[in-house]
């Protein structure tokens, strides 16, 4: 509840802070309607059509683009659902979430797929600046991925971390 009444407040103070609008439709109800900025962002569709496992067709259709960005932030994401024809398999869906500080170069992703009666796949990965200097600089990423489900059961985790030092001659 108290979610609720921050979320109302919130809009309430958008509204006042940016001037709003009363509009009214043709059954008397009111409607305050606040202007937004107006910013057009990268998206992108996809379909493709490949050999797939056993010499069928694999069917995929994808759609990925930027969420948000601005100076200093930058999150996408997508997803996409992929089938097999002739022999007909299983459909897989997934996703994924991105996000990355722009000064920095750091960021972060965060995956899931699943295949009916296979198991879901989940991956996370990330990477942080240690340390810029000039055109040198130091990292530090990570990544995370495990298997659930499935007729082979739930995997062990695969992970790794690493250092990396980047000169630009």
């Amino acid at each position: 509840m108290k979610t609720i009444v921050s979320l109302l407040g919130a809009l309430c103070l958008i509204a006042i802070v940016q001037g709003y609008y009363v509009a009214e439709d043709e059954f008397g109800e009111n409607y305050v309607m606040v202007p937004l900025p107006l910013s057009r962002q990268r998206r992108q569709t996809s379909v493709g059509i490949g050999r797939g496992m056993g010499g069928g067709t694999q069917v995929t259709l994808g759609h990925q683009g930027t969420i948000f960005q601005n100076d200093k932030h930058l999150v996408t994401g997508g997803g996409f659902a992929s089938k097999q024809f002739r022999p007909v398999g299983p459909t897989t869906v997934g996703g994924n979430l991105g996000y990355q500080h722009i000064p920095s170069g750091s960021g972060i992703n965060i995956g899931a797929q699943n295949t009916r009666h296979f198991g879901t796949d989940l991956q996370a990965t990330g990477n942080v600046n240690l340390w810029r200097q000039g055109n040198s600089r130091l990292d530090a990423s990570g990544s995370y991925g495990r298997h659930y489900g499935g007729p082979w059961g739930t995997g062990r985790p695969n992970w790794g971390v690493g250092l990396n030092f980047n000169h630009r001659f």
